[in-house]
């Protein structure tokens, strides 16, 4: 079988026409990456309530709850946490009616999945004039609540 110039100029043409493309094809492709995304998730302790008392009971709660306290009282808090809690510090601030720091302590929550629990005292050095008082919950810092609470 003989061929033509015309069928073999064709055939040329055709076979540079698929070797450009295989090229065009090949100097396009992307190399395969893969990506890996990780997310890395904050809690913070969120506080539930803050009940201020006279006493406490055996598991950190406050017995008597929103009663003038004398001068001469010691004043509990018990802070109470909504699960889960991640270990945090949490400040119990004690201040005075004029603004000034009277009293202040930190304490180290252990992480736990459930409600959690912290209790805090503040035994005044002398007696506490008659007046409103309050108290700051900070949590690694930050204010996370506050209660005020009336000497008589």
């Amino acid at each position: 079988m003989r061929l033509t110039a015309r069928q073999l100029q064709a055939g040329t043409l055709l076979a540079l026409s698929l070797a450009a493309m295989a090229a065009l094809v090949s100097c396009s492709k992307q190399p395969e990456t893969q990506t890996a995304t990780t997310t890395t998730e904050t809690h913070t302790v969120h506080v539930s309530r803050v009940d201020l008392g006279q006493n406490l009971s055996a598991d950190r709660r406050v017995v008597t709850t929103d009663a003038p306290f004398n001068a001469t009282d010691t004043v509990y808090a018990a802070v109470v946490f909504d699960p889960p809690v991640p270990t945090s510090q949490v400040t119990a601030r004690w201040t005075s009616s004029d603004g000034g720091v009277i009293g202040e302590t930190t304490q180290t929550v252990p992480a736990s999945e459930a409600e959690g629990v912290t209790q805090f005292a503040f035994a005044p050095p002398a007696h506490l004039p008659p007046g409103t008082y309050r108290l700051d919950v900070l949590v690694d810092g930050q204010v996370q609540s506050t209660r005020e609470f009336t000497v008589q």
